[in-house]
């Protein structure tokens, strides 16, 4: 099991160099640099920049892993049309547009019981969906992770992050972006409840940092362990172990010395 991981693992980590290091990007970079007068050489550079890149994508990177988690597992579909698109196309209505923003402002302005009331919208949503046949606004939208239960047939829609540490207006679109989506998926799928699909806010790391009043937690946010127990047969404790040493694992640094390598290939051996 521990060597099953171990590869999951290291198959997101290619991903992501495959994503950021392409041919095609690794060119553009060479024939960037070439031209600017630096003391650095340029391959130092090419490498300098996509390296920058990763570091930035490492929110991406969890997204990657946690599909491949998921995919591993025999009772769930990966719905690979949607999941890590960053331009898939949806539709949502004005009314239900105006019912998420008002909602949104109603939890800031009002003391309720979000258990309660996310599970009205919810149902909102989806009773206004079957009604309304015009005014919806076309989107371009990423969705991060969505998969089917083989056997309930129930869709679950993840939206990755990996720590709850985000500033307040930061926070907010968060939140609004994933009811949003929720309401775009939805309207995508030919569903018969509206808890057909399960929207979940999932953080990888365990820390609580902040209240949410927008969505319910342990429902709809689950964090690291809690989400690992309910859908996964690999333990949390395993996979965060190895990523604690990911940076000086054999296969890791192999994988970065072969990108080195392609560099200096793609850069006329120099």
């Amino acid at each position: 099991m521990q060597n099953n991981i171990n590869e999951l693992i290291n198959k997101s980590v290619l991903e992501i160099i495959e994503h950021s290091a392409n041919d095609k990007k690794i060119t553009a970079l060479v024939q960037k640099h070439e031209k600017k007068i630096h003391f650095i050489p340029t391959k130092y550079r090419v490498l300098g920049g996509i390296l920058q890149s990763m570091n930035i994508q490492f929110g991406n990177f969890i997204e990657v892993l946690m599909k491949n988690l998921i995919d591993n597992e025999q009772k769930y579909e990966v719905l690979k049309t949607y999941t890590g698109k960053k331009n898939n196309t949806f539709s949502l209505s004005n009314i239900n547009e105006q019912l998420i923003d008002k909602y949104i402002t109603k939890c800031q302005t009002q003391n309720i019981n979000v258990d309660n009331e996310f599970v009205i919208l919810q149902k909102t949503i989806f009773e206004n969906n079957k009604k309304i046949k015009n005014n919806f606004i076309t989107f371009k939208h990423d969705i991060d992770l969505l998969f089917k239960d083989k056997t309930t047939n129930k869709i679950y829609y993840l939206e990755i992050k990996y720590n709850d540490d985000h500033d307040t207006g930061k926070f907010v679109d968060i939140n609004r972006k994933f009811i949003k989506t929720y309401a775009y998926l939805l309207n995508e799928f030919n569903l018969k409840n509206y808890d057909s699909l399960v929207p979940i806010l999932f953080f990888f790391n365990n820390k609580k940092m902040k209240g949410n009043i927008y969505v319910p937690e342990g429902t709809n946010i689950k964090r690291g362990k809690t989400f690992f127990d309910e859908f996964l047969t690999t333990s949390y404790s395993s996979v965060e172990n190895y990523l604690t040493e990911l940076s000086e694992d054999k296969n890791t640094i192999k994988n970065f010395n072969n990108l080195y390598k392609k560099i200096i290939k793609m850069n006329n051996g120099r």
